[in-house]
């Protein structure tokens, strides 16, 4: 790749994930619930009948903190916290449903977090069946969720893919113990392995990790090590993402030195070379940070040019 262009364009902008994009909303004295409703009942108008909705769902708490993470996610140990969130969110729930001139078809539903599967499997299965309670589904849907490895047993895979959940994403980010130690994310190989053989006996259909690069203490060593290990694992997809450093909005990324850092030249490389292993290991590389088997939907997607981004990827 050019570098003169790597260089002019490594500036801040805003997250590409959010459609509408944020400076679309302006500033806080223009936004209202009078705009909220219809810029939300004119999507639903174009699409619900025809393609049906794109739902996301934020599930905030994580029992540990992440020193990397930019997430909106609450910290505790406490799990009483789940019901009383699962009931306010169809409290939401029903409110959009009272409000829309029809029944909601949904085509894609993402849990996102903090750690949706801090959730245990009884509370997951009342918070989907309560938006299915409302809802109809897509002949053609597709339910994914996130998951930390530590925390995805068995028993909530089950539940989830028997309710409809056929993606899942783990969140891996590096396997080297150092790294994990400085970002305070911890899990095995083998924890990881276990979840991903459960996941596809089970028969789930795609299976993608998440990694990250650009973090402390990382180096060009613990990068291949880290995509040794996730090649040998073979996920379905992997998104590979750039560490943002933002410690003016997560605190928690003073807790490490800005000196465990690589360079933006350091940072590029590491980019690069996980890039060609997993090339030489037949992943293809999609978009920005994505990368996915032959047989996988998402490259299946680009060669027949169906491929589209929402704010769920």
């Amino acid at each position: 790749m050019n570098n003169s262009l790597v260089t002019k364009y490594n500036v801040p902008g805003p997250r590409y994930t959010s459609y509408p994009t944020v400076p679309y909303w302006g500033s806080l004295e223009d936004f209202n619930v009078d705009l909220w409703k219809q810029n939300v009942l004119k999507t639903f108008e174009a699409t619900n009948s025809s393609e049906g909705i794109s739902l996301y769902i934020h599930l905030p708490y994580c029992e540990h903190l992440c020193h990397y993470c930019g997430c909106n996610k609450k910290i505790t140990t406490q799990h009483s916290v789940e019901a009383p969130y699962v009931k306010r969110v169809l409290k939401e729930w029903d409110l959009y449903c009272d409000f829309l001139p029809a029944k909601p078809i949904i085509r894609e539903l993402h849990f996102g977090g903090g750690t949706p599967t801090f959730f245990s499997a009884e509370n997951l299965e009342l918070l989907i069946c309560g938006i299915l309670k409302r809802a109809g589904i897509n002949n053609r849907s597709e339910f994914n969720f996130e998951a930390h490895p530590t925390s995805t047993s068995k028993e909530k895979l089950e539940t989830l893919f028997n309710l409809g959940f056929k993606r899942l994403s783990l969140g891996v980010q590096d396997f080297s113990p150092e790294v994990q130690r400085v970002i305070n994310r911890f899990q095995t190989v083998d924890e990881v392995q276990e979840v991903v053989e459960n996941a596809r006996n089970i028969g789930y259909k795609s299976i993608n990790f998440d990694l990250i690069f650009g973090l402390p203490k990382q180096t060009k060593a613990s990068i291949e090590d880290t995509i040794e290990k996730t090649i040998e694992l073979r996920p379905d997809r992997i998104a590979y993402y750039s560490y943002a450093h933002v410690p003016w909005v997560s605190k928690a990324q003073r807790l490490y030195s800005e000196k465990d850092l690589p360079s933006n030249d350091e940072k590029r490389d590491l980019y690069e070379l996980g890039k060609a292993m997993l090339e030489d290991a037949n992943f293809i590389e999609i978009g920005m940070d994505h990368f996915a088997l032959p047989s996988d939907d998402l490259t299946k997607s680009v060669q027949d040019k169906s491929l589209h981004r929402n704010f769920m990827g």
